[in-house]
């Protein structure tokens, strides 16, 4: 089987998605690229999370041509592929319906930095795409306008996408989006609507972040190692 551990690492961090409920049933698709053979593994397309395994995990070219798989990939391949077509230092990209960023999605806001684990991870605010159907290159082109050289970004009505130098750091950066998302809208109804961190700050917090070597249980999939990782 081509790829067989970077496909069960894809796998392992489907399954995680689903866990901790950033995804439900078939919804959302993540990927990884083999840096050695420029080969993408990808989520199948419409697969249950619940019954998928690692022999499901699709092979494709950096053209998003089927080089090893029994299912079609995800939908939206086009989104993955061009990321590693143009985005050099990125490894892995993420895409879910995380249900505290998906309301910002629904709402067509960006989403601002209010967590300092967030900041340190993301360093830049999320910015928000406007609503375009999915799975078209059109639509990735526009993904990728608007994450620019960041490292996650809202889709307008749909959810959200990140990305990162490998599966560890894109789920890191999935993971801080819904965790600002989320601590945004809980101080909303607490009355007052947080303060973001000062763009210094988030790149402060961020140039410790990538400088950050891997260490614990840094390369197993779970939320928790998130706030484990703050300064």
């Amino acid at each position: 089987m081509l790829l067989e551990e970077l496909r069960r690492q894809v796998f392992a961090y489907a399954r995680q998605m689903a866990a901790d409920g950033l995804a439900h049933g078939s919804q959302g698709n993540i990927s990884a690229l083999d840096a050695a053979s420029g080969l993408v593994a990808i989520t199948p397309s419409a697969a249950d999370y619940a019954t998928m395994t690692a022999e499901d995990i699709v092979v494709v070219d950096r053209d998003g041509a089927v080089v090893e798989g029994r299912w079609k990939p995800t939908i939206e391949t086009p989104l993955h592929t061009l990321f590693y077509r143009r985005r050099p230092d990125v490894g892995a990209v993420i895409h879910c319906h995380a249900p505290y960023a998906s309301g910002f999605a629904a709402a067509l806001r960006p989403i601002p930095l209010v967590l300092a684990e967030a900041a340190a991870c993301l360093g830049q605010p999320v910015p928000v795409a406007p609503f375009m159907p999915s799975g078209t290159p059109q639509f990735a082109e526009l993904m990728l306008a608007t994450i620019g050289s960041g490292l996650a970004a809202v889709m307008g009505q749909h959810g959200i996408v990140a990305c990162g130098a490998d599966l560890r750091r894109a789920y890191a950066s999935t993971v801080a989006v819904e965790d600002s998302a989320r601590a945004y809208i809980f101080g909303c109804q607490l009355g007052a609507a947080p303060a973001a961190l000062p763009p210094e700050v988030c790149a402060e917090l961020h140039g410790w972040w990538l400088n950050l070597g891997p260490g614990g249980d840094m390369k197993t999939p779970a939320r928790a190692g998130l706030s484990s990782r703050a300064p």
